[in-house]
C-alpha cells in the first residue's frame, strides 16, 4: 500500500489519456499526482513548469508519455530532449522506477540508452524502465488497473527498497498514534484543548528525559527527536516478518555472502554510519563533534611556541609519536614531510553522556585527533621493537575506519594520551567544526579512553 505524500507522479499532454491512468491508479487504491504535460508554451522549457512540487514531492514512479511534444513521425533523439528536462525539473532523488505509457513503445530502449549516454552526469537516472502500451491497456480500464497493482513488484530490489521506506512513514504514523492515545487516556469526554495540553506534557516529558532538562531547552528539535526515535525503532521492529525475510532475498541474494566493495564506497559507507558533516558553525561543545586545530592562529611563531610548550612536544613530533611513522631516504623523507602538512589536526569532544544531559559540564572535554589522508596509508602503520607492524602507534590511539569527508578518503586517529578540558568559545586553538561522530562509535572512543587512563601499571622484580 502506497501512503503518505503522492510517490506516484502521472504526466500525459493528452488530458483524456491522462485522465485514463490517473483513474486506474485511483481505482487500484493508490494516490497519484496529475500533471498535464505542456508543449505549447515556449517560456514552458520543462513542460511541468507550471507546478511547483520539488519540495513536497519526491517521486518513486513516475508514468510519462514517450511523446511529450507530439511530433510526427518521431524518432528516438526528438523524443530524448523532452524526457530528460521533465525528468530533470522532477529533481529525482534515490532509486525511481520509470514507466512509459505510450504507443510508440518499440522505440523505448533506443530512448533509454539516449537518455543514459546523455544525460548520465546530469540527472539521476532510474532504478527500472517498465513500458505500458497505450494500444493494448487503453480500451481496458480494468486491464490497466492489474496491470498498475503489479508494477512495482516487477523490480524486486525496487520492490523491497520502497517497501521499506513505505513502513518506515507508516512506523512514523503508528508511533504519533500511540502518543495520542497516551495523551486521551481513558477520558473520552477530554477536550479538544485538554488533548492538546495532555499530548504536549507527554512530548516535553519525553524530550528532557532524553537529553536532560537544560540541553532540551537549548536543544528543543534534538531532545524530541532523540526521544522520539526509539519509539520509531520499535514499531518497525514490530511490523518485520518472515514475509520480508524472503523478500529481501529474493531481492539481495548476495546477502549472506562476503561482498568485494572498492576503498571509495568503503570510506563512503564509514562515513554514512559514524559521522555526520556538520556546519563549521555547529556548536563547539557539542558532544561528539570533531573541532580542527585553528591553522591561522598557529600562523605566528610566537603561537606555535605557546601551543607547542603546552603540549610538552613540537608539532612535528607530536604528528609522528601519535599518528603518522616516518619514512627514510630522500625520497622517504619528502612522502612524509607531505602526509605531515596534508595532516588535519583536531580535537574531538567525548565529555560523559549522562554528564552532558544533565549539563554538569564546566569543562567539555577533548582528546586530540588527526585525519590523515587515506593517500599515505603507509604511513599510519608503525614496525614495534619486535618487528610487529601495528596501525596504531600505540595503545592509547584509537583509529576509525576509513571514511569520506568533504569527498576525501581520510585515516582518522584518536590519541588517549592527550586530553583537556576547555570553553570551546574563548579557546583560540579550537577553528572550525568539521563533523560529528556518530553515538555508537562514539560511545566505544570513550570506553577505549576509559580503559586506557585506568590501566594497572604493576611493577615486578624478575
Amino acid at each position: 500500500m502506497i501512503s503518505g505524500l503522492p510517490s506516484v507522479v502521472v504526466i500525459d499532454d493528452n488530458n483524456n489519456e491522462l485522465d485514463n491512468i490517473k483513474n486506474a491508479f485511483f481505482d487500484a487504491g493508490i494516490p497519484c499526482l496529475p500533471i498535464q504535460y505542456v508543449n505549447d508554451d515556449p517560456n514552458n522549457e520543462s513542460g511541468i513548469d507550471h507546478v511547483d512540487i520539488s519540495e513536497w514531492v519526491s517521486p518513486r514512479i513516475i508514468v510519462t508519455d514517450l511523446n511529450l511534444t507530439e511530433v510526427q513521425n518521431a524518432k528516438a533523439v526528438n523524443l530524448v530532449g523532452p524526457l530528460a528536462k521533465m525528468l530533470q525539473k522532477l529533481t529525482l532523488t534515490g532509486p525511481y522506477l520509470l514507466c512509459i505509457w505510450s504507443k510508440l513503445e518499440k522505440d523505448v530502449a533506443e530512448v533509454m540508452q539516449l537518455l543514459e549516454e546523455r544525460h548520465r552526469d546530469n540527472m539521476t537516472l532510474p532504478l527500472q524502465v517498465s513500458v505500458i502500451s497505450k494500444t493494448e491497456f487503453l480500451a481496458e480500464r480494468g486491464k490497466l488497473r492489474e496491470k498498475l497493482k503489479n508494477l512495482i513488484v516487477e523490480n524486486s530490489l525496487f520492490d523491497i527498497l520502497f517497501n521499506w521506506e513505505v513502513r518506515i512513514s507508516e512506523a512514523g504514523r503508528n508511533a504519533v498514534t500511540m502518543l495520542y492515545s497516551l495523551a486521551q487516556g481513558n477520558n473520552e469526554s477530554m477536550s479538544i484543548e485538554n488533548r492538546a495540553d495532555e499530548l504536549r506534557k507527554i512530548l516535553a516529558a519525553i524530550g528532557n528525559e532524553a537529553i536532560g532538562l537544560k540541553n532540551a531547552e537549548k536543544n528543543p528539535a534534538l531532545a524530541m527527536e532523540a526521544g522520539l526515535i526509539p519509539i520509531l525503532e520499535d514499531q518497525v521492529r514490530s511490523m518485520s516478518s518472515a514475509e520480508f525475510d524472503s523478500k529481501w532475498a529474493g531481492a539481495i541474494p548476495e546477502i549472506g555472502k562476503k561482498q568485494h566493495i572498492d576503498n571509495a564506497a568503503k570510506s563512503k559507507l564509514n562515513a554514512f554510519y559514524h559521522i555526520e558533516e556538520v556546519p563549521e558553525s555547529f556548536p563547539k561543545d557539542s558532544r561528539g563533534v570533531f573541532i580542527c586545530l585553528n591553522s591561522q592562529y598557529l600562523e605566528t611563531k610566537e603561537n606555535v611556541e605557546k601551543f607547542e610548550k603546552r603540549i610538552g612536544r613540537s608539532i612535528e613530533c607530536l604528528v609522528h609519536e601519535e599518528f603518522l611513522s616516518r619514512k627514510g631516504k630522500a625520497d622517504g623523507r619528502a612522502l612524509t614531510e607531505r602526509a605531515r602538512n596534508e595532516t588535519i589536526l583536531g580535537f574531538l569532544e567525548i565529555s560523559a553522556a549522562c554528564d552532558y544531559a544533565q549539563r554538569k559540564i564546566k569543562f567539555p572535554r577533548y582528546i586530540l585527533g588527526a585525519l590523515i589522508p587515506a593517500e599515505f596509508e603507509e604511513l599510519s602503520s608503525f614496525t614495534t621493537s619486535q618487528g610487529v607492524k601495528k596501525d596504531r602507534a600505540h595503545d592509547g590511539v584509537y583509529r576509525l575506519p576509513q571514511i569520506d569527508v568533504n569527498g576525501k578518503a581520510y585515516i582518522v586517529k584518536f590519541s588517549f594520551k592527550y586530553q583537556l578540558g576547555a570553553q570551546p568559545d574563548d579557546n583560540q586553538w579550537f577553528g572550525v567544526s568539521l563533523f560529528r561522530v556518530r553515538d555508537q562509535i562514539l560511545s566505544a572512543i570513550t570506553f577505549n579512553c576509559s580503559q586506557y587512563a585506568s590501566r594497572p601499571g604493576v611493577i615486578g622484580f624478575l
